[in-house]
């Protein structure tokens, strides 16, 4: 009778272990902060660029930093579950042979972003329940 109920509990802490397991899998998302994100589309519309060209990274200190496709830029920001809000601070002024990607990539920057969410490898940034922008994570070669 006592083995039954040793089975019977292994049985369901089994059952519960895997369970778990398995959603863990599967809503896995990487970090907000200290991932560099790939610009990939604005406005729904798929973004054409070299590699990973366009791209944000935001660090611990609320700062973040990336390339609007040419310039570099940078500012801070504040961030909780799933609200965001972006002060752009400037960008380095080279002139690139193409400013389209730049000059929206940056106007986007400067808007009202009010929220974001991951899921995955996928960032989303939103004005308010609007997708502006959609970047994915980039993955080494390593």
């Amino acid at each position: 009778m006592i083995v039954k109920k040793v089975i019977f509990v292994l049985i369901i802490l089994l059952t519960v272990f895997f369970l778990y397991a398995g959603k863990r899998k599967k809503t896995e998302t990487l970090p907000l902060l200290n991932t560099k994100w790939i610009l990939k589309e604005i406005y729904e519309t798929p973004v054409i660029q070299n590699q990973d060209t366009a791209f944000i990274i935001f660090f611990d200190s609320y700062k973040f930093s990336g390339n609007l496709g040419c310039n570099i830029f940078f500012g801070e920001f504040n961030y909780g579950k799933k609200r965001i809000r972006l002060d752009y601070l400037g960008s380095s002024k080279q002139y690139c042979f193409n400013m389209d990607l730049e000059e929206q990539f940056s106007k986007v920057l400067r808007s009202e972003i009010t929220n974001y969410y991951i899921e995955r490898n996928k960032l989303y940034f939103l004005d308010k329940n609007k997708t502006v922008c959609k970047f994915e994570a980039f993955a080494s070669s390593n």
